[in-house]
């Protein structure tokens, strides 16, 4: 992902749905119209038709921005990509959060915001690049490793609940359902076994890996989910900006002399990240010699459990980011000048 380097001369804001974009194009001056199309590469085509009957429109002085909602948005970038547009792929929240109070709401005049969002904002703008195949490959293995991992849960919880309930009935679930159990437990190894086998056929992505994986408590799965989200650690290179993309970084709730509330973390973040984070935390406090009696001898002061795990979080991440950085394996005890937080 790269800045954009100069405003543009007209801005396309694109509503995209699973069947249809709804395209808004503007400039400094005025509103150049709307239009609909399927989203499909017929619909690509004619959109690229009307962009250009406008008289505006050219690929080299546009600035084209839609949220990011996942494979909706794929072959769309793909065709722009290849016609080297200028994308900007933003946050639904993010856009939601900056257009302030609004009133109504349709496909159209959720267009037209973006375009305007697009021309407010466009020095702040991050043009996406064609990801690295291997990462979205292994994200969308991520994804359908996390969706059967949640079946198991939940098809082992039910039959939990009904043994504690009716031991008869729970066996004779547990029975018809050991088939289900076994296929998607055999369905989790082999997602497993293929992401690991996709990193390690990657140069750049196993360097990675292995030196995430060096630090004590981070394991495959929040090593993964974190190059995968930071595109192999060339995002949120900052680490307060991914602990706040973790839900992890500590806010304080005050104003003036009346409100004090707890400090806290917020609720706009990955969730699946600070899940795998937060469960690497509590492994970390268990199984790392060194974390563990940091936890200890906090709580022992009187620090809360949670706030201390929050604390092991972020030391996670710190770490992390730090081996990545310097190019060495984590080593224990490594100076605080060298970018290591103990």
């Amino acid at each position: 992902m790269k800045h954009i380097e100069q405003l543009k001369d007209c801005f396309i804001g694109i509503d995209v749905s699973k069947l249809t974009l709804d395209i808004s194009i503007v400039t400094h001056e005025q509103f150049l119209g709307h239009l609909q199309v399927e989203n499909s590469k017929r619909g690509f085509k004619k959109m690229q038709t009307w962009l250009i009957s406008t008289g505006v429109f050219n690929y080299h002085n546009a600035l084209f921005c839609m949220e990011h909602t996942g494979i909706y948005t794929r072959q769309l970038v793909e065709y722009l990509m290849l016609q080297d547009a200028k994308i900007w792929l933003e946050s639904p929240l993010h856009l939601k959060k900056s257009m302030g109070m609004t009133r109504g709401k349709n496909d159209k005049v959720d267009s037209f915001r973006i375009a305007r969002y697009a021309m407010t904002n466009s020095d702040k703008a991050k043009l996406v690049t064609l990801s690295n195949k291997t990462i979205q490959l292994i994200k969308d293995l991520m994804t359908s490793r996390n969706r059967i991992k949640k079946s198991l849960q939940s098809i082992k919880i039910s039959i939990k609940e009904m043994v504690s309930i009716d031991k008869a009935t729970g066996k004779e679930l547990l029975k018809l359902n050991k088939p289900a159990l076994t296929g998607l437990t055999k369905s989790k190894e082999a997602t497993e076994k293929r992401i690991l086998a996709l990193i390690n056929s990657d140069e750049e992505l196993k360097s990675i890996f292995d030196l995430a994986t060096s630090v004590g408590g981070v394991g495959n799965v929040l090593a993964t989910e974190l190059m995968v989200y930071t595109h192999g650690f060339t995002r949120m290179t900052d680490v307060k900006k991914l602990a706040c993309y973790c839900g992890v970084a500590p806010f304080s709730h005050t104003s003036g002399t009346s409100i004090k509330g707890r400090t806290g973390t917020s609720n706009f973040a990955n969730m699946s990240l600070k899940s795998t984070l937060h469960l690497a935390a509590l492994s970390s406090i268990q199984y790392v010699p060194e974390l563990k009696k940091y936890f200890e001898r906090k709580v022992s002061e009187g620090k809360s459990k949670m706030s201390v795990i929050n604390a092991v979080r972020n030391k996670l991440l710190n770490r992390i980011l730090a081996v990545v950085k310097r190019g060495t394996p984590y080593v224990e005890n490594y100076s605080k000048n060298n970018l290591e937080i103990s």
